[in-house]
């Protein structure tokens, strides 16, 4: 016969799946409505009304004392009442089997003296159930205690438990006093569950679930118990007690997960078994986690254990501390914004100066620490995963402030990895890096930058020791990204390799060939990658030749340092510059060239501070120095003498001077493109030149694109002089 769902009575929902799905829909509605209450306890000394009704044996009491005795492997007792007083007590004799006591009447059980049993014991009130501070609950096997309903069938076939239903206006299950499972598990499943006195379950887990559907499967650990997400609700998984276990788990459907120690002492301590891996979870996927004391995780063996802390706001406050270290044994993982996987980021995650966060073992041995969510904010903490370990920052988007980089100097200086990751995408954040603060370490750990779309330097990196910088722009992750690039903003950012012959540097998938001496600058080939690992100063340096007299293929990235008083005074009928000719394939970028000066002496040529000739493409490079033209017809420019390529965000300044030739600040004879570009140079051409404070000749084909010059420009007899070129037959786009 289909049963009714009007006619479902409190006391059956669970028996039935249409009762099941009425109480639980009709109940959620009017918890939405009303705020938690529960009925109190009547002045209760011992249970009352009960009987069994599945599985076999005896109950019996005598005085202050009730004795439940249990023939049968697994049983369940109805009872109209299930409280105990202060000075009382029931011992549950079930061997090494399971009680479910299950309270029909309509108070909430209150424990405040002695609840004992040599095997489990499940506790099901809808209305409520509370060990107060001078409750002791002890059993040799697991103690659950739940306002959610498991099916008689379900929990006489021992295998997994579906708890489900939403129980009399929330329905709180909390516990005051002290709680112990020698041989199991500790399990407290309401709208609410919260802990402020001490549970202990040495060789099983302690779990505090808040929802309204828990499933207790046989896997051990805290992955065999499953709180189902529920946005309806909003009930608390709260601690601020003590909880020793194997592996512990907070969790909550839809409102938020509170280890709420902070001043008043809360600890979560995970010590694991050869069965159980120490791990702590503390889990919201609709909700937030908000931690503020103590939460530890090993293993037993003495390596360090997980810690998964996550939900939609994640807040690590000053007073807490989540340590997976271990004195005896390797570090262990902690996860915050995001779970083991590296899913369901947390959309704010917050981490405040003074909190701690710890993966060390034994001898500085390093563990695994990320921190993740879409919003990331972790000034003035303390977070270090040890020698070799791993600390993944994994935002949508990261600016790097001052706080921010004294975290991640002192975490590489201690010889942890530090990888700063983006994962922005399509209707999200750009997905950039933006390195706003100098960092600085002297170790030989590795920073990564791996961003989604660019990496943006405006401030120094800084690699004092044997350390490695891995760059890479348009990552890919969770997503495709492209054109970003890596951006150095000349005269604020800089990267840095201090120690001459160490360190690595590697962009975008490429190692680069890092440059440290004038010698070593004057061996770069023709091909290959290369870098300026530091500023350079050249003036002791004499007989400098142009860099790949035919041409130069490779890539050249200066990552914003200086070269300082180079002097070329060439004698060759050749292009002059630091380097002679720049290929088609070739790229110079980030790079400032101050003060020396170039000089060539050959004709039909080209002289420019930086090439003599530009057939590739630079970007954002800078020249302050003084370029003369001696030969005949010689192409002078601040930058290149002569352009077929591509400039992009380039200027200079200083002086250009050049006789009957093609002159200006920039570039003396452009025939390819000029981009965002500018030069203030003082300019001067002989008779019949062409003079330009920017080029002196824009060619036809070529172009000239959001550039501006600045600056004196002057000519001799005859000469063609314009303040931004001297000669245009090309494209000219404001």
């Amino acid at each position: 016969m289909r049963k009714d769902p009007g006619n479902c009575m409190m006391q059956e929902a669970g028996r039935h799946p249409a009762c099941r799905r009425f109480v639980l829909l009709a109940t959620t509605m009017l918890s939405a409505m009303l705020p938690p209450l529960a009925f109190p306890a009547l002045a209760q000394t011992l249970p009352t009304g009960g009987s069994y009704v599945a599985g076999s044996g005896s109950i019996g009491s005598a005085g202050a004392a009730m004795t439940v005795t249990q023939s049968s492997t697994r049983g369940i007792i109805d009872w109209k009442g299930f409280g105990i007083g202060a000075k009382n007590s029931v011992q549950i004799d079930n061997g090494s089997g399971a009680t479910l006591n299950r309270v029909t009447g309509n108070n909430l059980s209150q424990i405040d003296g002695g609840l004992n049993a040599t095997g489990s014991v499940y506790l099901i009130n809808p209305h409520g159930v509370v060990v107060g501070s001078g409750g002791k609950v002890l059993t040799g096997g697991s103690f659950v205690a739940s306002t959610r309903d498991v099916p008689n069938d379900e929990f006489m076939a021992g295998g997994t438990m579906i708890f489900s239903g939403v129980p009399f206006l929330g329905g709180l299950v909390r516990n005051e006093g002290s709680i112990t499972a020698q041989n199991g598990d500790v399990v407290l499943i309401g709208g609410n569950a919260d802990n402020l006195g001490t549970i202990s379950a040495p060789k099983g887990t302690a779990a505090l679930a808040a929802g309204n559907e828990v499933v207790l499967s046989t896997v051990r650990g805290p992955a065999g118990i499953y709180v189902v997400p529920d946005m309806r609700i909003a009930g608390d998984a709260s601690n601020s007690g003590t909880i020793r276990a194997a592996a512990a788990l907070l969790a909550s459907a839809g409102g938020n997960v509170y280890a709420l120690a902070g001043n008043r002492g809360g600890i979560i301590q995970a010590t694991g078994t050869g069965t159980i891996a120490g791990q702590v979870w503390l889990t919201a996927p609709n909700g937030g986690a908000r931690i503020t004391g103590t939460v530890t995780a090993a293993n037993a063996d003495g390596s360090g254990g997980h810690i998964v802390a996550n939900g939609q706001a994640v807040e690590v406050e000053k007073t807490a501390l989540l340590s997976a270290s271990s004195s005896t044994g390797k570090g262990g993982a902690v996860w915050v914004g995001v779970d083991q996987i590296g899913q369901h980021p947390a959309k704010k995650v917050t981490i405040a100066p003074g909190a701690k966060i710890l993966a060390i073992g034994v001898g500085n041995q390093g563990g695994f620490i990320e921190t993740s969510g879409d919003a990331l904010k972790l000034d003035g903490a303390t977070i270090d995963a040890g020698e070799d370990g791993t600390w993944v920052i994994d935002p949508l988007t990261l600016t790097v402030t001052a706080d921010t980089a004294k975290i991640i100097d002192a975490s590489l200086d201690d010889g942890t990895n530090v990888t700063e990751q983006t994962t922005g995408g399509a209707g999200f954040a750009a997905g950039d890096i933006n390195v706003d603060a100098a960092i600085t370490w002297s170790s030989d750990a590795t920073l990564t930058l791996s961003a989604f779309h660019s990496v943006n330097v405006n401030a120094a990196i800084i690699a004092t020791g044997d350390g490695t910088l891995d760059i890479r722009t348009n990552n890919d992750i969770k997503g495709t990204s492209s054109g970003g690039s890596l951006n150095i903003a000349l005269g604020k950012g800089d990267i840095q390799f201090t120690t001459q012959g160490e360190g690595a540097l590697n962009i975008d998938g490429a190692s680069y060939m890092l440059i440290w001496t004038m010698p070593e600058l004057q061996a770069v080939g023709a091909s290959g990658d290369y870098a300026l690992a530091t500023n350079i100063a050249a003036a002791s340096f004499s007989g400098f030749a142009p860099i790949a007299e035919n041409g130069f293929s490779g890539i050249f990235n200066g990552l914003g340092n200086t070269i300082s008083n180079l002097v070329i005074d060439d004698p060759v009928d050749r292009y002059v510059g630091l380097f002679g000719q720049i290929g088609s394939d070739g790229v110079v970028q980030d790079i400032r060239l101050v003060g020396g000066s170039d000089t060539g002496n050959g004709t039909f040529v080209g002289v420019g501070t930086l090439a003599g000739e530009n057939g590739g493409t630079i970007i954002d490079a800078e020249a302050d120095g003084k370029v003369t033209a001696v030969g005949s017809l010689t192409k002078a420019g601040g930058l290149v003498g002569v352009n077929t390529g591509t400039i992009i965000g380039s200027g200079a300044s200083g002086s250009v001077e050049g006789g009957h030739a093609y002159v200006g600040g920039l570039v003396g004879d452009n025939k390819g493109t000029i981009e965002n570009s500018h030069a203030d140079a003082r300019v001067h051409g002989g008779d019949l030149a062409y003079v330009g404070g920017l080029a002196g000749d824009n060619e036809a084909g070529g172009v000239i694109r959001h550039s501006s010059a600045t600056g004196d420009v002057s000519g001799g007899f005859g000469a063609e002089v314009g303040p931004l070129v001297g000669k245009n037959a090309g494209t000219i786009i404001p």
